[in-house]
């Protein structure tokens, strides 16, 4: 498996690119607080190298040797950082790989990853295109939401019982309010995990970002 440095550790990078010889766009996959890096990344990467997309999974939370992410760890303020700053040289490492165009890098963070996403997407200008799902705009960011945030797809379930559907609508508001391209779906009758059906449409939503 291939690594890339966050100091002071190597992270853990699961991927799949494209093997024409050719630059390609890419995808960020950031995982939720189950750590399931393997979870999204098998089941988007067919589909994404089908349509000529790398997609690269960080397992961010080697940064604090994580196995699974509790609330207490998500809001003590210091966690949600330094898997941040993993993150963020994952876009690093995906940026300097030679089958990414890097001016083509976006991100894909479910749960605490969609979180993440979005924190990322508001400081990092490499990234270009957001996919946020069952996530929203952690809390005190809500400020850093400004017209430099790329186009946005959001995806939320409208039964989701872990993170309210208001997350997704208030990130709506911030983006609208900014004058950024966004497009937010609330899907009928889905809770946090979305079912096989919510996630083909979240594929199809997908090609249109």
């Amino acid at each position: 498996m291939a690594t890339f440095s966050s100091s002071p550790v190597e992270i853990r990078m699961q991927q799949f690119e494209p093997q024409t010889g050719l630059r390609h766009p890419a995808l960020v996959i950031l995982h939720g607080s189950g750590g399931a890096v393997s979870f999204w990344l098998n089941r988007l990467a067919p589909r994404l190298l089908d349509a000529g997309v790398a997609a690269y999974a960080p397992h961010y939370f080697d940064k604090t040797g994580t196995e699974r992410a509790t609330a207490e760890m998500i809001f003590d303020g210091r966690h949600f950082h330094q898997w941040l700053n993993a993150v963020e040289d994952a876009v690093g490492y995906v940026a300097a790989r030679p089958a990414v165009d890097s001016n083509r890098i976006g991100v894909l963070g479910i749960s605490l990853g969609g979180f993440l996403a979005v924190a990322l997407a508001t400081q990092d200008s490499r990234v270009r295109a957001l996919v946020e799902v069952s996530g929203g705009v952690p809390h005190g960011w809500e400020s850093r939401i400004t017209s430099a945030m790329p186009a946005t797809l959001a995806l939320h379930g409208a039964q989701d019982s872990v993170v309210p559907v208001s997350e997704a609508l208030k990130l709506q508001q911030l983006l609208a309010e900014q004058r950024v391209p966004n497009q937010v779906e609330i899907l009928p009758g889905e809770g946090h995990w979305f079912s096989s059906a919510a996630q083909m449409q979240m594929l199809l939503l997908m090609k249109h970002l």
